[in-house]
């Protein structure tokens, strides 16, 4: 049975849509399993919750691509759990609030890896004096010793924090961007190898459940 050249052009037309459908599939899978690293070789991050869900989950996009979420079903301040999943739903880290060990702290976070492994703390701290006003963070490695601070920055119209090492090296910044629909925050990295990039993440995730908080009770 001989085909003709319209039926053969068909077939190609069908075979190619197939094979670009497999391609896609397989670049989603590598940026699934390699998440990580990923986040580590950005030089730019982007995070994103629409104003009209009604979960706590927050998109996480790199080069306008996503390439994981953030899930906090029913967070609010009390301390329900965050975890950090890539498209193909596995856990890369986790955060939950824990019992204070640092009086000058207002809340404290544990931070997990994929293992549920403890790989450090996020503290935060209100500072109200006369010449600072605002929310210190503090980063702490699994030995409780202190390897980051991010402070906010004043006279932004949007609000803006800078993650430093012990040095003063700047590791990262979080800027609140002005979005249509969706809550969105600009992360910039400047060097991952001190705090890693996740605790970054769930950071801006943190300031912006506290706004969110404080708004609810003006």
């Amino acid at each position: 049975m001989k085909l003709s050249r319209k039926w053969i052009s068909c077939l190609i037309m069908v075979l190619l849509f197939c094979g670009s459908i497999l391609n896609c599939r397989a670049e989603s899978s590598d940026i699934s399993t390699d998440l990580l690293v990923h986040l580590n070789e950005a030089s730019t991050i982007m995070v994103k919750k629409s104003w009209f869900s009604f979960n706590k989950n927050y998109q996480v996009y790199i080069d306008g691509e996503k390439v994981g979420e953030i899930q906090g079903l029913y967070f609010n301040i009390l301390g329900e759990r965050l975890i950090l999943k890539d498209l193909d739903g596995e856990v890369y880290a986790s955060e939950q609030q824990i019992k204070r060990w640092n009086v000058r702290l207002n809340r404290l976070a544990q931070v997990y890896n994929g293992a549920d492994e403890t790989v450090g703390f996020i503290g935060e701290q209100v500072v109200r004096d006369f010449f600072r006003f605002g929310k210190t963070f503090h980063f702490y490695d699994v030995n409780r010793g202190e390897i980051a601070v991010s402070k906010q920055k004043i006279f932004h119209i949007f609000p803006e924090y800078v993650i430093e090492d012990l040095t003063g090296e700047k590791l990262y910044k979080v800027k609140k961007k002005f979005s249509l629909f969706r809550t969105t925050y600009e992360i910039t990295v400047y060097n991952p190898n001190v705090l890693p990039v996740e605790q970054t993440l769930f950071l801006t995730v943190i300031l912006n459940s506290i706004n969110e908080s404080d708004k609810d009770t003006e």
